[in-house]
Order: C-alpha cells, then sequence, then structure tokens
C-alpha cells in the first residue's frame, strides 16, 4: 500500500461485540438501536430519580425555617413559659395515674372472679342479641308500645283517637305473643352453638352450673324486658361487697393518693390563668403575622371587582388591617407578674408531693403482679417530675420572650422532640423521636424473629435439602413477596392479633413480660407480620450468598476428614458470612420502608414506648415514620408546616435506607472480591 493510500484511508469504527448486518437508518445498526433503547431507559430512570430526590429535599429542607419561625411566635406570645409550667403537671399527673392504676388493681383483684363472670355472661347476652337482632328488634318494639300505649289512651279524649290506640295495642299484644316464643327458640339455638362461649378478652372458664346459670339469665333478659337474673345480681352485689371490703383494708393507700393529686391544684390555677393569657397573645401575633396577605389580598379582590360599591367595601376593609408592629413586653406583662407567684406556691408543691410519695406502701406489700409492676414504675415517672420541676424552677425566672431563638434548638427539637402533635389550638409540635422509636423497635422485633429462620432455611435449602425439597421450599419461600401487604395486615388484626392477645391472658403465661397484653394492635403483632414479609428477601440473598462459596472449599473440608456439619458451620458459613450480613441488612431496609403492615396492625399510638416495662415494652401499641406518612399527608394543607414536617420524615427514612443500601452494597462488594 503507497504512503498516499495510507494517508487516505480512515480507520474502522469499533462496532462493538456485534457486526453489523441487514438494514441501517442514519449509519446506525439494529443493534446499535437496542443498545440505545435500553440505554436512553436507564438514563432515563437517573433523571427520574435525581427529580423525585430533588423535590423530597426541596418541600423538606423548606421545613426548617418554617419551623423556626413558628418556635419564635411560639417563645413570643408566652406559650414557651406556660409550658414549661404544664410539663411539669403532666409529669404530675403520669405519676398520679400510675399510682391510682396500682391501687385500683388491688381493689379489682378482690372481686377478679365475680366480674370475670359478669364479663362473660355480659358477652354471651350480646353475642345473643346480635344473633336474634331481627327478631329482639321486633318484640322490643311490640313491648315498648304495650308500655306506653295504655298511659296515652288514658289521657286521649277524642273517641277516634282513642280507638285507634286501642287497635294498636291489640295489635302489639298479638304480635308479642307471635314472637316471644319465637325470639326464645332462636335464642336457644344460639346458646346451644359452642361457638358463642368463646369468650373474646376473658379468660375465665365456665364451668357447666355457671353455663346455665348465664344460660337461664340471658334467657330472661328478653327484649324490653328490665329485670335481671338473680344469678346476675347476685354476682354484682358479691363484687360491690368484696371491693368496699378492699377499698377499707386499703384506706391509707388512697388517702395518699388523693394528697398526692391535690397538691397540684394551686400550680394548675396558675397554669390555667397564664394559659387563657398566652393563647390570647398568640391571636394577637397570629393576626399581625397573617396581616400582609389579608391586605394584599383584598387589594387584589377590589381590582378585580367591576361593583364599585363592593370594590369600596373591601378597599376600605384593606385599609382597616393593622400594620403595627404588637407591644411584646405588654402582652407579656401579667406572665412577668406571675414569676412570684409560682417562685411562693412551687416549692409547697413539689413538698407535698415528696410526702406523698414516701407514705406510698412498698411495692412488696401489694398483692397483684400487676399492682406491684405499676408502683415500681411510678418511681421512673416521679424521679420524671423532680426533674421537670427543677428544670421550670431554673427556668421561668430567666425566661424572656426578646430572648433568640437558636436555629440549633429548632432543629433538634424535630429530631429528638417528644410529641408529634398536629391541628392543635395551642401549638403544633413535630417531634421525630416517638415515631422513630416506633419503626426501630418493630424493625427489631421483625429481624430478631425473621433472620434465624431465614438463614436456617437458606442453610438447609443449599446444603442439606434434596432437589425434590428445594423445588418446593424455595417456591414457597419466595412466594410470600406475592401476598399484598393489606392481606397481610387484614390478617394481623383479626387473626395473629386477637391470637396473640388471647394467648397472653392464659394464667401459666402471666410470667411473660408485657403479658397480659391490653392491646391486640401492637408492635409485637406488627413486628410479628414483617418478620415474615422479610423472610423471602433474606433467604434468596443468603442462598445467593451460600451459592457463591467456591465448591474446593467444601470439597478441601471434605478431603480433611470434617463431617457434613462441620462443614457447613467451618467453613461454608464463614466463608459466605459478608453476604449472609449483607441479605439481613437489605432485609431490614425492606422492614422499615413498609408501611401498609405498620399502618394497620401498630397500634398507631404517638408516644415514646415505656421503656420502664423492659421486655414488654414490645407488646405497646406505637406510630411509625411510614404509617405517619400514609396517614396524615392527605389531610394536611399544600406548603404548610405540617405538609413540610411530613416531608422531612419522608427525608430521614430516605437517607435511613439509602445508608442501609449502601453498606449492604459495600459488605457485598467486599464479598465479591474476596472470592
Amino acid at each position: 500500500m503507497s504512503d498516499s493510500a495510507a494517508k487516505t484511508e480512515r480507520p474502522k469504527r469499533d462496532r462493538g461485540p456485534f457486526p453489523r448486518k441487514g438494514f441501517q437508518i442514519l449509519g446506525l445498526g439494529l443493534q446499535d438501536f437496542i443498545r440505545y433503547f435500553f440505554g436512553g431507559n436507564a438514563g432515563l430512570a437517573i433523571v427520574v430519580l435525581i427529580f423525585i430526590c430533588l423535590f423530597l429535599a426541596k418541600e423538606a429542607i423548606f421545613f426548617f425555617p418554617q419551623h423556626h419561625h413558628e418556635y419564635r411566635i411560639y417563645r413570643q406570645a408566652g406559650q414557651e413559659y406556660v409550658d414549661l409550667i404544664g410539663k411539669e403537671i403532666d409529669t404530675h399527673t403520669r405519676l398520679g395515674s400510675t399510682v391510682n392504676i396500682a391501687y385500683l388493681a388491688e381493689v379489682n383483684e378482690s372481686s377478679t372472679e365475680e366480674d370475670q363472670l359478669v364479663n362473660a355472661l355480659l358477652q354471651v347476652k350480646t353475642a345473643v342479641e346480635n344473633r336474634t337482632e331481627r327478631l329482639g328488634e321486633r318484640l322490643g318494639d311490640a313491648r315498648e308500645s304495650m308500655e306506653d300505649l295504655p298511659e296515652e289512651i288514658a289521657k286521649e279524649a277524642d273517641p277516634a283517637k282513642k280507638a285507634e290506640m286501642e287497635k294498636k295495642l291489640a295489635e302489639a299484644r298479638k304480635l308479642e305473643q307471635e314472637l316471644a316464643p319465637e325470639w326464645k327458640s332462636e335464642a336457644e339455638a344460639a346458646l346451644d352453638d359452642p361457638t358463642i362461649w368463646d369468650l373474646d378478652r376473658n379468660p375465665v372458664r365456665l364451668n357447666t352450673e355457671e353455663k346455665v346459670k348465664i344460660r337461664e339469665a340471658v334467657l330472661m333478659a328478653e327484649p324490653a324486658r328490665e329485670q335481671d337474673h338473680p344469678y346476675f345480681v347476685a354476682l354484682r352485689e358479691s363484687s360491690a361487697a368484696k371491693k368496699e371490703k378492699a377499698r377499707a383494708k386499703y384506706e391509707t393507700f388512697k388517702a395518699t393518693i388523693d394528697e398526692l393529686r391535690n397538691a397540684v391544684k394551686p400550680v394548675r390555677d396558675l397554669h390555667g390563668e397564664l394559659r387563657d393569657v398566652a393563647m390570647e397573645n398568640r391571636r394577637v401575633l397570629d393576626k399581625f403575622e397573617t396581616a400582609p396577605a389579608r391586605k394584599k389580598a383584598l387589594i387584589e379582590g377590589a381590582e378585580a371587582t367591576k361593583d364599585p360599591e363592593e370594590k369600596a367595601r373591601k378597599l376600605k376593609m384593606a385599609e382597616a388591617v393593622v400594620m403595627d408592629t404588637p407591644d411584646y413586653e405588654a402582652l407579656n406583662k401579667p406572665i412577668y407578674d406571675s414569676v412570684p407567684k409560682y417562685e411562693e406556691i412551687e416549692p409547697t408543691f413539689v413538698s407535698g408531693v415528696t410526702k406523698a410519695w414516701e407514705a406510698l406502701p412498698d411495692p412488696k406489700t401489694l398483692e397483684t403482679k400487676s399492682g406491684r409492676e405499676k408502683l415500681r414504675a411510678a418511681k421512673a415517672s416521679y424521679e420524671d417530675f423532680l426533674k421537670s420541676a427543677e428544670n421550670s424552677s431554673e427556668k421561668i425566672p430567666k425566661w424572656r420572650h426578646d430572648k433568640p431563638m437558636s436555629v440549633l434548638k429548632t432543629v433538634l427539637a424535630f429530631f429528638f422532640g417528644k410529641d408529634w402533635i398536629t391541628n392543635s389550638s395551642w401549638h403544633e409540635f413535630y417531634g421525630l423521636l416517638p415515631l422513630f422509636s416506633g419503626s426501630l423497635l418493630i424493625s427489631l422485633i421483625a429481624i430478631v424473629v425473621s433472620v434465624p429462620f431465614s438463614v436456617a432455611a437458606a442453610v438447609y435449602v443449599n446444603q442439606l435439602a434434596r432437589s425434590q425439597e428445594q423445588n418446593f421450599i424455595k417456591p414457597a419461600l419466595e412466594f410470600i413477596q406475592a401476598i399484598p401487604s393489606i392481606v397481610l395486615g387484614f390478617f394481623g388484626i383479626l387473626v395473629l392479633g386477637t391470637a396473640l392477645r388471647n394467648l397472653s391472658h392464659v394464667e401459666w403465661l402471666s410470667w411473660v413480660p408485657g403479658f397480659p397484653m391490653s392491646e391486640r394492635l401492637n408492635m409485637l403483632t406488627a413486628g410479628l407480620l414483617l418478620a415474615f414479609m422479610a423472610v423471602p428477601t433474606i433467604f434468596t440473598l443468603a442462598e445467593d450468598a451460600l451459592n457463591n462459596v467456591p465448591r474446593s472449599f467444601s470439597e478441601a473440608s471434605f478431603a480433611l476428614g470434617a463431617s457434613k456439619l462441620q462443614t457447613i458451620f467451618k467453613v461454608v458459613m464463614p466463608t459466605a458470612i459478608s453476604g449472609i450480613v449483607a441479605a439481613v441488612l437489605l432485609g431490614f431496609g425492606r422492614i422499615i420502608g413498609e408501611t401498609m403492615v405498620v399502618l394497620l396492625v401498630a397500634g398507631n399510638k404517638i408516644q415514646i414506648p415505656d421503656f420502664t416495662a423492659g421486655i414488654g415494652v414490645f407488646t405497646q401499641p406505637a406510630h411509625t415514620m411510614t404509617g405517619i406518612i400514609a396517614q396524615e399527608l392527605g389531610e394536611v394543607e399544600q406548603g404548610s408546616l405540617h405538609w413540610r414536617a411530613l416531608f422531612m420524615v419522608g427525608m430521614v427514612l430516605f437517607c435511613i435506607s439509602l445508608l442501609i443500601n449502601y453498606f449492604a452494597q459495600r459488605i457485598l462488594k467486599k464479598f465479591h472480591h474476596a472470592h
């Protein structure tokens, strides 16, 4: 080839792994179009993800300036001062309530058997009424007519109306005679059904004699009949007598509780007066804050209208809008004047509570388990009260409405705040801690339950199961992912929650922390359902990690004389541990992002769980970050503080999921590099 030919020859383009064949458009072949199609889709997905992240970040970030502004008004109106006293009162109320529950547990224990039988009777009676509802309503109406019409007939002077009413009375009597036997027959048939004696939330086991008496009492309580069966009356009288005897026994206990509760009265009265002042201050400040927007809206409305009278009226209203800055010092003068009074009554309040606390009985002297637990838990409430009283005594004399509000304080108030209070006429609080703690505890239950089952199943399927077992177990576990979460939520409400609550009332399980459970919808129920949902994810990824262990490792172990189980636990699993850990992390990400199940089953109670209950904390209801977004986002005004707070919760959740996935991918990458 000549030099000139070499210079003019064009270099060949890289055609990629596929040579060009067939038709071409603008120099692009079929393989180019396929490559650009999938590459374009991937690029579009990334662009959409970026826009979603930017939108989420924009709505979330603007929460903090708005939150800081609201907190500044909260201080200027004096509400912050009032809440310093209010928190002290709240801790005292919790203390009094906890101690009173311990007292009631002792009193009610004396008549437990009678109360359980009364509840059993009422449950059976309600079940029978539900099954005989149609007949019962007709029979009840007939009997009410038989009771009311004779008196009305006696008062009626018009012969025609009187005759008509007598005719109705005769019809009611005839109907009652026809329906009464029919209702009794239907009620007896209902009582013969064994399922009607399955008593919900009642651990009592009825013997034959008690069932007979309950049956008689239910049949006697016909529709619109007032009398009670002697058995029912006797149970109630016996219960009341035993309670009265118990009250006499714990009279000193009750007097101490009353003394503890009454100690707060002077502080509560002062708090009520100051709360009214702060509420009025807040109305004034809100009116001032919204004045520019109201004036602008009135002017724009006047310009838009063509009616001269309406235009003049709106312009006049716009001129009347007050734009003057309020006198904050004058507004808060009643609050400043209350400081000496507070300093006078506060020591008496604290000393009164302390004296009453020291007079309470020793928890060991109480007879019931719940009474002892509540009185022990009251110690934490008492310590919270003392801390709150000390905090109020220190901050109230130094409080100023014009003290600068730190931005950091409002940021920390969101991340570490203990209250999530919306649509409040007082002030809205957005604290993440109760939602985060609920999500974390439910996820902890789920991961603790799901990991052993998932990893064990993966080891068995990968290392021990025959091919027939593998072909059955793997599809069965992976099928769980196809079950809609709403279906699992209904299962949790109707089946799992009720079953766990009934199980918790079994007497020989009373030693279990958190038993008996008062609520069927709680963190334990939600955690067990999420564990069930996480099994396929952890199982599949853990099984893949075991698959990636080189066969030569196992063969070398067998060659050295190791057994199958020794090879699994000392060679295969340690080698695959990084992949198993990554599987657990990805399963955790699946759990913490679940919404529908926790929304339906967790109980949706916005509070920080009571950790003084120990392991029993898991049987308490809670709310979660995902649940609060799903529950409230559709009901809030777009652009409001509440709206942005929910987006901020979503941003936190997004960051948590991102971190979990990041660490999981790092572990997986390390695992792959190792092999």
